[in-house]
């Protein structure tokens, strides 16, 4: 008999899905590798590294090893040398600030008093002295003056000169008050705030200066479809099997023709009658199966050749006259 193409087998869908899920985290890891780019600036760098490894297992319970990354940012050395006074800067300050804690806390625990009172009274506490000063000066010049015009004291005109000379007094007086409200109130808050800003003025020093870096080029690689391949090599495989399978047929059928068509079914089959060979099959006992064409024509024929028939079935070969082979097929099939 004619043997027959065995059919491939059909793809195992949990070695499939195991197969395209490796493939996935293997482009995942390539990726992740590609995207993670050093960067190196004036100011300093940017690098990452491998530092560990974490787990993932599929639903098919396969665990695959993922690597970790951790980025290191490296300021440059004039970087890092203002960035390391600037830390010393700060501890020294704030160990002056806990020593002022008090002081502090004083100020910040008070409220700030800009009522009308106590703007007036921190206006004649420091300024109201320079201003009487004045005055009194002026006082003692028109004094002078009017007991040098014989003016004398406790007269008429002398009562008249004093009495407007303290009108007018009262009057400048009001106005310098007036004047002077908005530069106390100033000077209140700067007295309660000047501590706070001398703190805060230590406390800004040098900065240092953060490095620039670009953002990283995503490199992706493309998933290869290794579930889709594995399908196509099936189909592949599925369509050389029927190909073969119809081969088969063929030449099965040309086969037990040939052998049921033939008196006592024998038939010329010496190779040196045969031209355009092509092996398209073999038999249950090994025999190839050819196809060919006569020498003289007649069209593509389907049979064995006798000296490989005679090495195995030596009774169903003859010779006939003119010294070629003739294979007796009923006794082969």
């Amino acid at each position: 008999m004619v043997s027959t193409p065995k059919a491939p087998k059909a793809p195992d869908p949990t070695q499939t899905a195991a197969a395209q899920t490796a493939t996935n985290v293997d482009t995942a890891i390539a990726n992740a590798g590609l995207s993670h780019t050093n960067q190196y600036t004036p100011d300093g760098s940017l690098e990452y590294k491998v530092t560990g490894n974490s787990t993932m297992t599929d639903q098919n319970g396969k665990t695959y090893k993922l690597p970790t990354y951790s980025a290191y940012q490296t300021y440059s050395p004039e970087n890092q040398a203002i960035y390391d006074q600037t830390q010393q800067t700060q501890l020294g300050l704030s160990k002056l600030a806990n020593e002022q804690t008090g002081k502090i806390s004083g100020i910040l625990g008070t409220n700030v008093d800009l009522s009308a009172g106590n703007v007036d009274k921190y206006a004649n506490d420091h300024w109201q002295g320079g201003f009487n000063n004045q005055w009194d000066r002026d006082q003692a010049s028109l004094e002078q003056s009017l007991a040098d015009k014989g003016i004398s004291m406790g007269s008429a005109a002398y009562d008249n000169s004093m009495r407007d000379f303290s009108t007018r007094k009262q009057a400048a007086s009001d106005q310098y008050l007036g004047d002077m409200y908005s530069n106390a109130q100033n000077s209140i808050l700067t007295e309660r705030n000047q501590p706070l800003n001398e703190i805060s003025a230590l406390m800004s020093g040098s900065q240092v200066n953060q490095p620039n870096y670009v953002n990283s080029p995503t490199t992706q690689l493309p998933t290869v479809d290794q579930a889709g391949l594995i399908n196509e090599n099936y189909n592949q495989q599925m369509g050389a099997y029927n190909q073969q399978a119809a081969k088969s047929n063929a030449a099965m059928g040309g086969l037990f023709g040939l052998g049921s068509a033939l008196l006592g079914g024998w038939a010329m089959s010496d190779r040196r009658l045969k031209r355009d060979i092509h092996r398209i099959g073999a038999t249950a006992s090994g025999l190839t199966i050819y196809e060919y064409e006569y020498v003289w024509g007649g069209g593509r024929q389907v049979g064995l050749m006798a000296d490989e028939v005679e090495t195995v079935f030596p009774g169903a070969v003859t010779e006939a006259p003119g010294g070629f082979k003739m294979v007796n097929y009923a006794g082969v099939l």
